[in-house]
């Protein structure tokens, strides 16, 4: 079968911190998880947004829980998307992040015609796969091949995360394989990465400069000069890092097309914290 704008329609949480040229695309709907500050729950990016969460982040005495959407909210997106969709592809933050992918495997076996995807990425990189995929229906693309591109994803895409504390991930329960160094960064400046779709530790460096110089390696080992990188970038409410991460990049002599650029979420804030920037890359 011929996957095209005309039969296919991507579901995504709010967890992939859309730009808003792709939460507007006709062909992508977005299930919000929650943020919760005490008894006050929020539905992410639609009630709460970056500009507003951060700075309530900061001031709060205690750190904001998350929950995922249920299967009921599900469901009721994938009905309605199947009046005008044969296929609804629903691609989800890694499951070693969240159950969001859970929801959504129980809401689709209510409805022929949806798949459901654990993308095994997160935040700017599930912004990243959508733009390319996307870019792929508005050619028209065989199903398999559609899927296989989907599959290979989490190996073939580049992320690391730089983070100005573990804080958030320790306290929130996501700190994954780099709870080995927590409690002991002392001016430390942690690069994350994911693997098998938990966060671990890339590489430990001392100050910023030494920071952007080890993102620069990271970026020469999983690129080649002849063709484009792909490139999407999300921040903690810390825009005055994109240009120096970017210029960083293009440092490298790469020719970089940059497809996303734009806040980490609320609920995805709620483990990185303020200040921390996220970027992702792939090459086709």
């Amino acid at each position: 079968m011929e996957l095209t704008r005309a039969n296919t329609l991507l579901v995504l949480d709010s967890t992939s911190d859309l730009s808003p040229e792709l939460r507007a695309d006709p062909n992508i709907r977005v299930v919000p998880l929650l943020v919760h500050f005490g008894n006050e729950s929020l539905r992410d990016w639609e009630e709460i947004h970056p500009e507003q969460f951060y700075p309530r982040l900061q001031e709060a005495s205690k750190l904001p829980t998350t929950s995922q959407p249920s299967a009921g909210q599900f469901l009721e997106v994938y009905r309605e998307a199947r009046k005008d969709f044969e296929r609804v592809y629903s691609i989800h933050l890694s499951a070693g992040l969240s159950g969001t992918v859970g929801s959504a495997s129980t809401a689709a076996d209510e409805v022929p015609g949806v798949v459901p995807i654990d993308s095994g990425s997160a935040s700017v990189g599930l912004a990243l796969l959508a733009d390319r995929l996307l870019a792929m229906l508005d050619q028209g693309v065989e199903e398999e091949s559609f899927l296989s591109y989907i599959e290979d994803y989490p190996e073939r895409v580049g992320f690391l995360f730089m983070v100005d504390t573990l804080e958030y991930l320790q306290k929130g329960g996501r700190i994954g394989r780099a709870s080995r160094i927590a409690g002991s960064l002392l001016n430390v400046k942690p690069l994350l990465t994911m693997r098998q779709g938990e966060v671990d530790l890339y590489k430990k460096v001392r100050g910023e400069r030494k920071a952007l110089s080890a993102v620069q390696n990271y970026f020469l080992e999983r690129t080649v000069a002849d063709k484009p990188v792909l490139v999407a970038v999300g921040h903690g409410a810390a825009p005055d890092k994109v240009e120096p991460l970017l210029e960083t990049l293009r440092e490298t002599g790469r020719t970089i097309d940059v497809r996303v650029i734009g806040y980490l979420g609320s609920v995805i804030g709620t483990y990185t914290g303020p200040g921390a920037i996220g970027l992702f890359f792939i090459q086709e």
